[in-house]
């Protein structure tokens, strides 16, 4: 994400959309009642004959929206952020504004602190590289991006291997798969980590080196699908490739969270860290992106905890950790002593 500009005084703030994670950002930082600022399509109608009826083509128009309904869309890559039109053609009026990659937008609303935290975050992790996640066995290959955000599953590979009594059509049928998942690894263009159960991998790894000419890290899991790629996230092998994942840091925090909720040095739930925090107990505060938004209580929480010294932590709700701390009511602490 690039900040094109920056008006304190009148509240906006004018942004680059660049990736898939700068749309998540926004999303958590557009809020019902805020003044979005941009180019988009809209359909006007032109003017015939008596005798033809009016027709309606798209033109491309710069508006704002005063924002009622905000949605991202991770599969389609955009954000769409709906409401009644305050500036430009046909005021009062409802349209749609679709935020994607390469879009610039102006956006106008009361910047609270956690809002500029935010921006900051999308700014500071830009140039982030995604990571690329093969789980494998000899029956399926699942992918995964790790982005800011969380992990994204984005696809799955069968493998469709006869049993061992069809030696020949065996090896013939592994060599087509592990090509497959070759093929399937050259299309996003990213570092690659590669984990499974059992040998499978290893020989992928020979494959991939042989017919490819390149070289892939190489890790255990237990199992494949959703389950394995968590598990490759959890073991810290995202180091391996890039030292500064923030959901591996993220996950990572909340399993902390656990051992130390288990130990009576940590709590969890809004009433338990208020009292902490008011203790000046609170050595790490951890809350959900979601509990953040549109909502001035836990910002409040946040800022007081911070004032006192202690570290806040926004964890993304869209990986396994996020998921975690939500069912411990989305907001949790570690403790610098315990408290009663």
């Amino acid at each position: 994400m690039q900040v094109l500009s920056y008006h304190p005084e009148r509240g906006d703030i004018k942004i680059r959309v660049e990736s898939l994670e700068d749309l998540w950002h926004l999303d958590h930082i557009v809020e019902e009642g805020d003044h979005v600022k941009g180019k988009t399509f809209r359909r006007t109608e032109q003017k015939s004959d008596v005798l033809r009826p009016q027709r309606t083509e798209k033109k491309r128009v710069t508006l704002t929206i005063r924002a009622e309904k905000i949605e991202f869309h991770q599969y389609s890559n955009w954000l769409r952020v709906t409401g009644p039109i305050t500036e430009g053609e046909d005021t009062g009026s409802y349209h749609t504004i679709n935020v994607e990659e390469g879009s610039v937008v102006t956006i106008t609303k009361e910047w609270r602190q956690y809002h500029l935290q935010r921006l900051q975050e999308a700014v500071d992790q830009s140039k982030t590289p995604k990571i690329l996640v093969v789980v494998l066995d000899d029956e399926q290959a699942d992918f995964g991006i790790i982005r800011q955000f969380g992990l994204q599953e984005v696809a799955t590979v069968y493998s469709h291997i006869p049993g061992k009594r069809e030696p020949s059509q065996r090896k013939k049928a592994k060599a087509r798969y592990y090509e497959e998942v070759s093929t399937k690894i050259s299309e996003y263009d990213l570092p690659v980590i590669v984990a499974g159960p059992g040998f499978t991998k290893e020989e992928f790894k020979k494959h991939y080196k042989d017919v490819h000419e390149k070289d892939v890290i190489i890790e255990s899991a237990s199992t494949t699908g959703r389950t394995g790629l968590y598990e490759v996230v959890k073991k810290g092998l995202i180091e391996k490739v890039y030292k500064d994942s923030k959901t591996a840091r993220d996950i990572q925090l909340v399993e902390e969270l656990f051992s130390e909720i288990l130990k009576g040095n940590a709590v969890y739930g809004f009433k338990e860290v208020e009292k902490a925090v008011n203790y000046n107990a609170c050595e790490k505060v951890l809350i959900v992106d979601t509990l953040l938004r549109g909502s001035r209580e836990g910002e409040n929480l946040l800022e007081r905890a911070r004032h006192k010294g202690g570290e806040t932590h926004i964890i993304s709700s869209q990986h396994e950790g996020g998921e975690k701390l939500e069912h411990l009511g989305g907001i949790a602490a570690f403790l610098r002593f315990k408290i009663e």
